[in-house]
């Protein structure tokens, strides 16, 4: 077959002349050259169809076309004759079984290519199968499929005006047209074959089914085989109302073996009742009322016989995708089908779309060949793919070429997918004709498709799915595609794209729902409207994009999912900085679009450090937050953990809702956290873990659990630290406990500090017992003092009456407790009760004065005020210093000086109950008080006599003082008259000193110098003298006037104690 030069021809010549004799002889060369030249099977098929082409289409006569074309269709398909030859009853040879799908697929190309009538001839008996001739009759039996007979002689005659001839059999005579039932008398009834339904056909087919696909392992297996039921109600099987099956239903129920369709060992010839012979075949091809077969998702392996099943004329749904299926596909296999399902299998081959099977070709609509292993070119299959296609599926194979310019006729195409493949060449510019298409998928291709997307791609207006990714298409994107309102998921990822993405796809938002263009070579700023993609998947990933070019970041609307459901770059920090989708997640959880002041939030690309009341250091790392009375509500989201430099916090007097969230316990640098005024609920114990915070403030709120804050620095705010709602009266049924509070907040607003007295702090069981231990201790060191060191002023005892009537003056004689000096039990009694009764008092009040701020049995009045405008807290009380006067109750309770009286007071009256149970005592009985009047008798005669004696020795001291002022009296009488005496020469002296001057007037100059001199020297003696008498005077009338105001005293204190 493969010899060189014209080895073929040489060989075979006489027969090629044969048939070139007359006005073809010239092809006899020709013959030479096509078929002797040929050395491989491709150069027999091509060059038997140049031959044809050379014998002019439509030249019919007999034995044409045998020299070359049969020597090509045995090259292409291995098997040289796939006839089968059995004897019948009489020993003679009939043919059976010429179906083959090689050479079938080699004939019907060559008939519906060149239109020779011999290879319509081979094609028919190739493609439709067996058939029987008679005896020596000119009678056929078509055995296997009268309807692909029928289809194909229709055909051919239709087409080419040629009427079929059995080739196979060498026999000259035209076929019987196969499309009627033939009466021929010559035919015995029992020898022809009706094929028309037979409910007796029926349940032996079913049961063959049953049999051939290993019924007993089925999971279903509900009636089959019970002579008892009709086959009806089996489980799966569904019959019309004349009770012949229309619809087999086995999907996912373990078949298992092959395909349940009659072959040709299955023949059997046996003899009935009356001696007739019949052909007697059961399986699937025997329901001819069929119209659903869904055998999927089951065991069957092997390949499937498709010539029976197209005498299945009204089979419209065809389902076997999910079993282990090999071989060939035929998608034609009944006239009627609109369904086709051949998935998930392991298909190696399609019969392609033929022209001769006119009916299906018409009515089918869906066809998938996905998840095979299919390896065909693409343009030869799909070249007379049936025109009425709506869905055509057929990825993840291994078809490969272009895709054929036939595609442009399927005008009710809706679904192309031809995903995964290896299919090359530009993308098919199908878009004029196929405006009803809604999904396009050519997608990862292995040899990829190439060029640029087509500018009129837009106009499937349709279109719901493009996806074109794993390919190599380049250019831009056409900004047009943002015209196509239908689209909802495109992908162009995986492609050599470049240029920015155009903004213009915004304008699908409300249909795109996905969006891929990752991994292409994009480059400038993505656009911001893609974050207007509402509900949408946005996939841009960088591994090939060049985004990182620009400067600014990505879209906000994009990084936060905004209104997009995915974006694949959220998570890249350059792109979407996570404190700014923190910061986003933050306006929209406290309902920014309400806030009194937002400005620059949420702007596409301004860093978020321009942001109201955002703070950034140098890194543009946020580090203070501040929206006090900014109008926030809403609760606060997780999301506020991640702005994990923050250092101040304060959202106060605002509405924001809901707990605080657990994450703002972990910002470790947080200092300042202001959250009052607000409307938070549930606990703040996980605050405790700010161990650098400074201020805490979350009063006016409804937080129940307080955090115990033992590590807050109060020295930067004081009593303004850390505040609570943990005063009375409270918003809650229980008053919350807050340990380390420095300000407790009511329900009022008012608010005061926890800080206790130092007494409070001791307690008061232990204060009291160490005051009286000391007390005691003091009297002990005082008497022992007194007892060693001290000196009796009176030499006689003091009698016991003198100590009790001492006793009831320091007591007080009006007083109740007055009975502890008295034997009375009764009077003890009264006196302890009414002890115990001012202690009782006093105690309530002082404990009333303490600052335990969560009862409210305390009397203590919250004058201090944190203001919402401030982190400072102040006393608002209107007391000054000079209302100071009280104890520590005044101190607690007291909002004002008036208050300080009053409340002093209530004090006063405490302590003098025991002198107004006294009166009450007196004045219910003068007997109870009785030992007071006796004590004061007493006292008075001791007191009168005590008087007599201490005046008689006053007396005396008097009558002693007298005589002393006496003799003073005399000495100084005696110091007068010296002093009178001595005046006296003073003056005479005097006297003389100016007679003597007078005298001496006219004495000489010198003699009155040294006289002058003599006579002031005598002057001097003279005035000395003098004040030594007043010197000596002055003492004396001092003490004359001393001792006189002594006596008067005396004798005035004597007569009034008298």
């Amino acid at each position: 077959m493969t010899g060189d030069g014209c080895d073929w021809y040489g060989e075979n010549q006489d027969e090629c002349s044969l048939a070139y004799e007359g006005d073809k002889g010239p092809v006899t060369q020709h013959c030479c050259i096509c078929g002797g030249g040929s050395t491989t099977c491709e150069d027999f098929k091509s060059n038997c169809q140049e031959y044809i082409n050379v014998l002019d289409v439509g030249f019919n006569e007999s034995g044409l076309v045998a020299p070359l074309c049969k020597e090509a269709e045995s090259c292409s398909c291995e098997a040289a004759d796939h006839d089968v030859k059995i004897d019948d009853y009489w020993g003679v040879q009939q043919t059976v079984g010429l179906y083959n799908e090689c050479k079938c697929d080699f004939w019907s190309r060559l008939c519906e290519d060149t239109g020779v009538g011999e290879a319509c001839d081979y094609a028919a008996e190739y493609c439709c199968g067996d058939y029987r001739k008679y005896s020596d009759s000119d009678v056929f039996e078509y055995l296997n499929s009268p309807t692909c007979y029928c289809d194909f002689f229709n055909y051919a005659r239709n087409e080419f005006g040629h009427t079929l001839k059995p080739k196979a059999l060498n026999v000259s005579k035209e076929f019987e047209n196969p499309c009627g039932q033939r009466q021929d008398s010559a035919i015995p009834d029992s020898l022809k074959v009706h094929y028309i339904p037979s409910y007796d056909f029926e349940r032996p087919s079913l049961v063959a089914i049953y049999t051939r696909t290993n019924g007993q392992n089925w999971t279903n297996s509900a009636g089959w085989m019970n002579e008892t039921i009709n086959h009806c109600e089996w489980y799966g099987i569904t019959c019309d109302s004349d009770g012949f099956v229309t619809s087999i239903d086995l999907r996912g129920n373990n078949l298992s073996g092959q395909f349940p369709v009659y072959t040709r060992n299955e023949f059997s010839y046996f003899i009935d009742i009356e001696n007739n012979w019949i052909l007697s075949k059961y399986g699937l091809a025997n329901l001819y009322n069929l119209k659903t077969l869904d055998l999927s998702d089951n065991k069957l392996t092997g390949t499937i016989d498709y010539r029976p099943l197209y005498n299945l004329r009204s089979l419209t749904h065809f389902d076997i995708s999910g079993n282990q299926l090999s071989g060939d596909v035929d998608a034609l296999i009944t006239p009627s089908l609109t369904y086709v399902d051949f998935s998930n299998n392991s298909f190696t081959s399609m019969t392609r779309f033929v022209q001769y099977k006119v009916s299906p070709l018409q009515t089918l609509r869906f066809c998938d060949l996905s998840k095979n292993a299919i390896q065909q070119d693409a343009s030869d299959l799909l070249e007379d793919i049936p025109p009425n296609i709506e869905q055509f599926l057929a990825s993840n194979n291994q078809m490969h070429g272009i895709l054929p310019a036939s595609l442009n006729s399927l005008s009710k195409l809706s679904q192309f997918d031809m995903s995964s493949n290896a299919l090359s060449g530009s993308l098919p510019g199908f878009a004029d004709s196929i405006l009803s298409l809604q999904q396009l998928d050519l997608s990862n291709q292995k040899n990829g498709f190439t060029g640029s997307i087509p500018k009129d791609l837009w106009r499937f207006q349709s279109l719901k799915v493009l996806n074109l990714s794993s390919n190599k298409i380049a250019g831009p994107i056409p900004p047009d595609i943002g015209k196509m309102t239908a689209l909802e998921e495109f992908d162009l990822s995986n492609n050599r794209l470049v240029n920015v993405i155009p903004s213009e796809l915004g304008q699908l938002a409300g249909s795109l729902k996905h969006l891929r263009l990752s991994n292409n070579m994009f480059t400038g700023v993505i656009p911001s409207q893609l974050g207007q993609l509402q509900g949408a998947s946005v996939i841009l990933k960088l591994k090939e994009n060049n985004f990182y070019d620009s400067s600014k970041t990505a879209p906000l609307g994009l990084c936060t999912l905004r209104s997009v459901k995915e974006f694949d770059l959220e998570n890249d920090t350059h792109l979407c900085p996570v404190e700014r989708n923190a910061l986003s997640d933050f306006y929209d959880s406290t309902k920014g679009a309400e806030w009194t002041d937002s400005t620059d939030w949420l702007d596409e690309y301004a860093s978020y450090c321009d942001w109201n009341g955002v703070t950034c250091d140098d890194s543009n790392r946020v580090i203070k937050l501040e929206l006090r009375n900014n109008g926030l509500s809403g609760r606060l989201r997780e999301s506020i953990g991640d702005l994990t430099l923050m250092a101040v916090l304060d959202l106060s007097d605002n509405d924001i809702k809901g707990s605080i969230p657990t994450e703002i316990g972990q910002l470790s640098e947080l200092t300042y956290l202001r959250l009052s005024y607000n409307a938070f609920t549930g606990t703040a114990e996980c605050l405790e873990a700010l161990t650098k915070l400074q201020l805490l403030q979350l009063q006016s709120n409804r937080i129940t659990g307080m955090p115990n804050m033992t590590q807050l620095d109060m020295s930067e705010y004081s009593e303004s630290t850390f505040v609570t709602d943990c005063g009375v009266p409270s918003a809650f049924d229980e008053t919350p406990v807050c340990e380390n509070c420095t300000m407790c907040c009511n329900a009022n607003d008012d608010c005061y500090p926890t800080e206790k007295t130092n007494i409070a702090h001791f307690g008061y069981g232990n204060f009291a017992a160490v005051f009286f231990a000391c007390f005691i201790v003091i009297c002990c060191v005082v008497a022992l003092f007194v007892y060693r060191f001290g000196t009796s002023t009176t030499s006689t005892e003091r009698r016991p009456e003198e100590d009790d009537t001492y006793a009831l003056s320091r007591i007080g004689k009006e007083s109740v407790y007055s009975y502890f000096v008295t034997e009375k039990p009764v009077g003890w009694l009264a006196a302890s009760a009414t002890l115990g009764i001012q202690v009782a008092m006093l105690a309530f009040f002082v404990v009333a004065s303490e600052a335990n701020l969560q009862k409210d049995t305390t009397d203590i009045e919250f004058t201090w005020k944190c203001p919402r405008d401030s982190d400072v807290c102040d006393d608002k009380a209107d007391l000054t210093d000079a209302g100071w006067v009280s104890t520590v109750y005044n101190n607690a309770i007291a909002t004002s000086n008036t208050d300080i009286i009053v409340n002093s007071v209530i004090v006063l009256f405490i302590m003098e109950i025991d002198e107004y149970i006294f009166a009450a005592l007196e004045a219910s009985n003068k007997k109870w008080t009785a030992h007071v009047a006796e004590s004061e008798d007493s006292s008075l005669v001791t007191e009168v006599s005590e008087m007599k004696v201490e005046f008689e020795l006053q007396r005396a001291q008097i009558e002693s003082q007298q005589e002393q002022i006496d003799n003073q009296q005399e000495q100084i009488n005696g110091q007068q008259e010296e002093l009178k005496m001595l005046r006296e020469m003073v003056e005479k002296i005097q006297e003389s000193q100016a007679a003597a001057a007078a005298a001496a007037a006219a004495a000489t100059t010198s003699d009155s110098e040294s006289a002058g001199v003599e006579c002031e020297g005598s002057t001097n003696v003279q005035v000395q003298q003098m004040e030594r008498a007043d010197q000596i005077a002055m003492p004396c009338e001092a003490e004359e006037n001393t001792q006189e105001s002594k006596a008067a005293a005396a004798a005035s204190e004597l007569e009034s104690e008298v």
